[in-house]
């Protein structure tokens, strides 16, 4: 038996992770018209946006863990509205108006479950208690960060 080896493909992951999120936030600023049909715009961000996806390694393991499920999910709706369709005539008397709501939480769980499992780790070790959360050195760093930067504002901006 012939066996094809497709695993070099994984290779490809941050590319594909990057069209999709490029894609999917072009798509939805176009949509939206959050920026009035500004077409160039609406490309830099979605760009923007991708970069970000494609230089943080969570984000495209995110990426990589939601697409199936994303994906499965729809095309099993698509296959029930298909054989609704095949059954009744109208699928619209079918599908009740909160089906929609329904779809959208189930949806909602999907990102929700998908973000636990990727960023689980990260997320715990700031949910130890406030001394713990203070103390770690992202956190601290953040906060001196800060207070030199308020102070150095304050100075910059004080009338002699």
């Amino acid at each position: 038996m012939v066996s094809i080896d497709l695993s070099g493909i994984a290779t490809f992951i941050p590319v594909f992770g990057f069209l999709l999120v490029f894609s999917v936030t072009f798509a939805l600023l176009g949509k939206t018209k959050l920026f009035e049909g500004n077409k160039m715009l609406n490309i830099l961000i979605s760009f923007s946006i991708a970069i970000i996806f494609l230089v943080s390694a969570n984000a495209i393991e995110y990426v990589r863990v939601i697409t199936p499920w994303f994906a499965a999910f729809v095309v099993s709706l698509l296959f029930i509205a298909l054989v609704v369709g095949l059954f009744t005539k109208e699928i619209d008397k079918f599908f009740p108006a909160w089906f929609a709501w329904i779809i959208v939480i189930v949806l909602i769980i999907i990102f929700v479950a998908s973000a636990s499992y990727v960023f689980g780790d990260l997320i715990s070790k700031y949910l130890q208690g406030p001394k713990e959360f203070l103390l770690q050195p992202t956190i601290l760093g953040v906060i001196i960060l800060l207070i030199v930067s308020v102070f150095s504002a304050w100075l910059l901006t004080k009338k002699q």
